[in-house]
C-alpha cells in the first residue's frame, strides 16, 4: 500500500469513528429531549403546585407534624422544587443555545 492510499485509509477509520461518535450522542440526545417533551406536563404540575400555595400548606403541615413520619417528603425541602425549577430554565436556554450553534455550524 502506498503513502496516499494509508493516509486515505486512515482518515477514513478517523472519519467513521467521528460518524460513530457524532451519531451516538445525537440519539442520547434526541432522546433526552423526547423523555423532558413526556414530562412537559408533569412539571407544570410540579411548578403550580410549587407557585401557588399548596407547597407551603403541605410544608406547615410537616411542620406541625401532621403527616405520617414513614411520608417520603423530598419534594417539601425547601430548595428541591425551586432549583428544579431554575435548573429546568437553565437547561432550556443550554438546549437553545446548543441547537443555534448548531445551526450555524
Amino acid at each position: 500500500m502506498d503513502d496516499k492510499t494509508r493516509e486515505r485509509v486512515e482518515r477514513i477509520r478517523e472519519m467513521e469513528e467521528c460518524l460513530s461518535r457524532c451519531v451516538e450522542a445525537s440519539d442520547r440526545l434526541s432522546a433526552a429531549c423526547r423523555q423532558w417533551r413526556e414530562i412537559a406536563e408533569e412539571s407544570r404540575t410540579l411548578e403550580q403546585y410549587y407557585l401557588w400555595g399548596e407547597w407551603r400548606e403541605d410544608y406547615e403541615a410537616d411542620e406541625r407534624g401532621e403527616l405520617p413520619d414513614d411520608l417520603i417528603r423530598g419534594v417539601l425541602s425547601e430548595d428541591a422544587v425551586y432549583d428544579y425549577i431554575s435548573d429546568r430554565q437553565e437547561l432550556a436556554k443550554e438546549l437553545l443555545r446548543t441547537a443555534l450553534a448548531a445551526l450555524e455550524s
